[in-house]
């Protein structure tokens, strides 16, 4: 994401460049409609980026700290569920709760969530005799709560990562916007008032030429291409920052965000390959990419 901090910065002091020389734009609706639109879109990133700043990293600790407790708690339901089965041989309750105690720590959050809610419906189903087989109205309670409160986390943590996913798109998309206003008009019409405004030209060149995109080999008309993706967590569905991913020619090598993207941009059309590496974590070898 400091890609982003960083190309929202320039656009922030060009717009402020050209703000400082409004006499330049009377009489040019067509510069003066790009100029506001690229305005615009630089006020909208600089929002997007505001939100994408703020750690994700707490829904991430709330949704592991509610699963932790449970785990806990539906490890002792389960019991008093096996306890309650016997009793009533039940067979078939019976092998159920001793798959569910079996897999319990191997769930994925969202098996989690589906099995505390299938323990606290038997359960309830036989409360009379669970009572009596290990667990207490009260224990029974806070199941029914974390059980709840706990996909209430889910859905919420869902919902974060899918609007953070959406702002680093939209931010994709405003800069290229504004990319594109600014070599279609912006540079082309500054370039053009040299002469009857010579400090606009001289403070928007400058920074404009600060930091330029390295140049191509290839066929101007061809676009640059990129590759992007987010790393996950296949048990909890969790991204995972600091991945490393090796683009293996060119080689480049970039690091994961708090959201778990990456981001290899200024690619040529063509096939490409991609590993993935983070201590601790077993990957596909390689990925093969076509743009």
């Amino acid at each position: 994401m400091n890609r982003f901090f960083k190309t929202t910065d320039k656009f922030l002091t060009v717009r402020r460049i050209l703000n400082d020389y409004p006499d330049a734009f009377e009489g040019f609706t067509s510069i003066i409609t790009a100029r506001d639109s690229f305005a615009g879109n630089t006020d909208r990133m600089s929002e997007l980026l505001s939100i994408l700043d703020r750690p994700y990293t707490e829904h991430h600790a709330q949704k592991r700290d509610a699963a932790s407790r449970l785990y806990s708690a539906l490890d002792n339901a389960i019991g008093a569920a096996i306890s309650t089965a016997s009793e009533l041989h039940d067979n078939v309750m019976l092998q159920t709760m001793k798959n569910y105690r079996t897999s319990l720590r191997h769930y994925s959050y969202h098996s989690l969530s589906e099995t505390a809610l299938r323990v606290v419906d038997i359960l309830n189903a036989n409360l009379e005799t669970a009572l009596l087989n290990g667990i207490t109205n009260d224990e029974f309670a806070q199941l029914q709560e974390l059980s709840s409160s706990f996909r209430e986390i889910m859905q919420t943590t869902s919902y974060e990562l899918s609007s953070r996913i959406a702002a680093h798109n939209e931010l994709k998309s405003l800069s290229k916007a504004n990319n594109k206003l600014l070599t279609d008009y912006l540079d082309l019409f500054v370039k053009g008032r040299k002469t009857a405004f010579p400090a606009l030209f001289n403070a928007y060149m400058t920074e404009r030429k600060r930091k330029q995109r390295r140049k191509k080999t290839v066929n101007s008309a061809t676009e640059p291409a990129e590759i992007t993706g987010t790393v996950t967590d296949s048990l909890t569905g969790l991204p995972l920052a600091n991945a490393v991913i090796n683009l293996t020619s060119p080689e480049t090598i970039v690091n994961t965000d708090e959201d778990g993207m990456y981001v290899l941009d200024e690619l040529e059309a063509g096939t490409y390959t991609v590993s993935c590496h983070l201590e601790g974590y077993e990957v596909p070898a390689t990925r093969t990419e076509t743009l």
